[in-house]
């Protein structure tokens, strides 16, 4: 391999990790799953599927094909993930305030 064509490979896979990054922060999840019903092309279906009601969420579950529950469940997994680590991570995000109004209200003189 010459170089010039391992610089190339390098900055691939630094393009595509970053890309990854930025997937992972936006879907708020630890990790995208893998398998035979990952498509790039959904990544809004995925995000819509994350951000729809638990009861949402349930009834999609019933319908799909198992290699699609699957694969859904493993991405519910890795919001938890995602979710848990933040919490712990104790860093105060818009994202945070806006799920949890009631506990980052400050009023002057209380």
């Amino acid at each position: 391999m010459t170089p010039e064509q391992e610089r190339l490979l390098i900055q691939i896979n630094e393009d595509f990790d970053g890309f990854h990054d930025v997937v992972n922060r936006n879907l708020r999840i630890k990790r995208m799953p893998t398998g035979a019903s990952f498509r790039l092309r959904d990544l809004d279906k995925y995000e819509a599927f994350l951000n729809s009601t638990p009861s949402d969420q349930a009834a999609f579950m019933t319908t799909g094909h198992p290699d699609e529950i699957d694969f859904f469940e493993q991405l519910l997994m890795s919001r938890i993930e995602f979710e848990i680590a933040e919490e712990k991570s104790g860093s105060i995000t818009e994202d945070r305030v806006a799920r949890n109004p009631g506990s980052y209200r400050w009023e002057p003189g209380k």
